[in-house]
């Protein structure tokens, strides 16, 4: 195509050009031409280009190292080390085709076909087609030196198609045969953490990183086991390593970005989603966590344009659904929330942050019994927090039963929550029971046997449940959920301190909410209140946006009387769940008040009191703070009075009367 301007065509004005300008075009025209020249000098040595090629793959350029073995197989055609490391680096870079198409010019190049078996098997799975994967390496020469790549891409196929025993068997096989190769442990750790077998897949990683202990994979790997295992803040380090190999790496990055988000480091958390923006414009997780960021800042109009900025690159993904839906819940579209939360649920059915703001959206879209239904199960459990108890109250109350909204109004203003349960209601009948025992011994799996041991905890059949707990325990001794319902199954006999035990041991494999609470729990009851404290206070340093362990910290300073550290946690916990729950404004301020801050106190008290206007709670707190401040004493002395009308028996609030009745005469 001709560069020459067309006639009649505008001639552009240009400023002129200084001699600074002029003299850095020289130089960058300089330099641009000795890279030319060096890119001409290395491109006349062919023979060098394989070598080339497996310094750039070495060094993790993997684009390069591409560039140079192709250079490598148009040089030397017969060379099977050339083809192999083209098609290598084209399995890294994710192009299975190139890889496939590779191998079979290879081998009508001459080159055997048991010296690319392997790497045939693996770009079929990278493609999807795990029977071709496994047709590639079944019964069929495999160069022996090749072997234990093969049996590692049939371990991966067999997980992917669920046959778990012969993914263990292929895996073991590859292991005997190369067991310094730091990819194949990276294999086993995530085979092992798909099996629910976490110990295991914690040596396994470890024993990558003692091989290559700058394997981005194998970093990135630790991390998350680390995060799960021990919580968000010991994990950073482990993303930061992983970023120190490999500056550049958009999974390290992103990773980090979405923990620094959890731990609450939001400008960090911002950063390095602008880092990943600058390496891979438009990166739709990236891209997502900005969104997350907006909507926690509630910025719905930034959160949405974020959102419509993936291109749909991320819907139907669980996350993202979660995410749209809360969008669409602060903006009031109901409906639309109602339809992603059921997809969610559809996918997730134990989501139950998305049963909550399902149940919430129902009721604003003034559909009581659904929103009853969705809630009913988290609010029937023992750990219910405040916010779902108002709730279902309040749709009980639009719904006309008055009588089933009053228990759990009355819950909903009460200090703390209880325990985490695992158990759900009992089996309706000896037929549902028969059932599951019956799937539980067909079965054989730690699915069913957990089922089964639930179901004899809520019947209150508390020995077989301990005596199946054991035998499920001794059997997975590396998987967390095994020690958590044996820990359950102590309790449940009242053999506290080996509950505390068990729930240690899952803790340490995985330290998660569920595991630090119930650890908390069985130490308190077997009188060992200072280690119980010790946990929650580890757990929280590590994991200091938990909502559940922020409220349990909350209640502990409250009756000790630590007031300002109670009301940081509040606070906290106010920021993050804005002021929608009665018992977290109730007892803000009931520690405000204790502070001297009266007025913040009465704001806080009043809130909480219109959430719940007929609780004895909040009737009581935001009455004796008017009272005991001096603030209104006439209307402290109606709330109390309420207060005892609707708790006639608690002896507190009749206590706090009296003495509201003596102060105004």
């Amino acid at each position: 195509m001709s560069r020459r301007r067309r006639k009649g065509s505008p001639r552009t004005v240009r400023a002129p050009v200084s001699r600074r300008k002029a003299l850095a075009l020289v130089v960058g025209a300089a330099f641009l031409l000795l890279i030319g020249a060096l890119l001409l000098m290395r491109g006349s040595d062919p023979a060098g280009a394989l070598v080339r090629a497996q310094q750039y793959e070495a060094s993790g350029n993997l684009a390069a190292a591409r560039v140079e073995a192709m250079n490598a197989v148009d040089h030397a055609p017969d060379d099977e080390a050339a083809w192999r490391t083209l098609a290598r680096t084209q399995l890294a870079l994710g192009d299975d085709g190139g890889a496939r198409r590779t191998v079979e010019r290879s081998r009508n190049a001459g080159i055997p076909t048991r010296q690319t078996r392997h790497l045939m098997a693996e770009a079929l799975l990278l493609s999807g087609d795990v029977e071709g994967a496994l047709a590639e390496t079944e019964n069929v020469g495999i160069a022996p030196e090749f072997f234990a790549d093969a049996a590692r891409v049939r371990g991966r196929a067999f997980q992917q198609q669920g046959a778990l025993p012969a993914a263990a068997e292929a895996f073991t096989m590859a292991i005997e045969h190369n067991p310094e190769n730091a990819e194949l442990w990276i294999d086993i750790a995530r085979f092992r953490l798909f099996t629910g077998e976490r110990a295991g897949a914690i040596d396994a990683v470890d024993e990558a990183l003692s091989l290559d202990p700058d394997d981005v994979d194998a970093l990135l790997l630790k991390g998350r086991m680390v995060r799960d295992q021990y919580g968000l803040v010991a994990s950073v380090a482990w993303f930061d390593r992983a970023i120190a190999a490999d500056e550049d790496n958009v999974d390290a990055l992103l990773e980090r970005a979405a923990t620094l988000g959890d731990i609450g480091r939001m400008s960090d958390m911002l950063e390095t989603t602008r880092r990943v923006l600058a390496l891979d414009a438009g990166n739709p997780q990236a891209l997502y966590l900005q969104a997350v960021l907006a909507a926690r800042a509630r910025n719905y109009p930034l959160a949405r344009r974020l959102v419509l900025l993936t291109d749909g690159q991320l819907d139907g993904q669980p996350a993202m659904l979660l995410l749209q839906a809360g969008i669409d819940y602060a903006e009031a579209n109901h409906e639309a929330a109602i339809r992603r939360l059921g997809e969610l649920l559809a996918l997730q059915p134990a989501n139950r942050a998305a049963t909550r703001l399902l149940g919430a959206a129902k009721f604003h879209a003034g559909d009581m019994p659904a929103a009853i239904a969705a809630l009913a199960p988290l609010a029937d459990r023992p750990d219910a927090d405040s916010y779902v108890l108002t709730l279902i109250g309040r749709a009980w109350e639009r719904d006309g039963d008055f009588a089933r909204a009053a228990p759990y109004l009355e819950r909903a203003a009460s200090a703390g929550r209880g325990a985490p349960t695992p158990l759900g209601a009992p089996p309706e009948d000896g037929a549902v029971l028969a059932l599951i025992e019956r799937e539980a011994r067909q079965q054989g799996g730690a699915r069913a046997e957990v089922d089964l041991i639930r179901a004899y905890l809520a019947l209150g059949r508390t020995g077989d449940a301990l005596a199946r707990a054991e035998q499920l325990r001794n059997r997975n001794i590396g998987a967390p959920d095994a020690h958590l319902i044996y820990g359950d199954a102590l309790g449940a006999v009242g053999r506290y301190g080996d509950a505390a035990a068990a729930y240690a041991s899952a803790a340490n494999i995985r330290f998660s909410e569920r595991a630090a609470l119930s650890m908390f729990d069985a130490l308190q009851r077997a009188g060992q209140p200072e280690e119980a404290l010790r946990v929650l206070t580890l757990f929280r340093q590590q994991n200091p946006r938990n909502i559940a362990t922020g409220l349990v910290s909350a209640q502990l300073n409250l009756q000790s009387g630590r007031w300002p550290q109670a009301a940081a946690v509040l606070e906290q916990l106010r920021l993050r769940l804005g002021d929608r729950d009665a018992a977290i404004l109730a007892n803000l301020a009931w520690a405000y008040h204790e502070m001297g801050s009266d007025a913040r106190a009465a704001a806080l008290a009043r809130r909480a009191y219109l959430l719940l206007p007929m609780n004895a709670g909040t009737s009581e707190i935001y009455g004796w703070i008017l009272v005991d401040s001096g603030m209104d004493r006439v209307a402290g002395l109606e709330l109390l009075e309420k207060a005892r009308a609707l708790a006639p028996d608690d002896p507190q609030i009749a206590e706090r009367l009296a003495a509201a009745r003596a102060a105004t005469g």
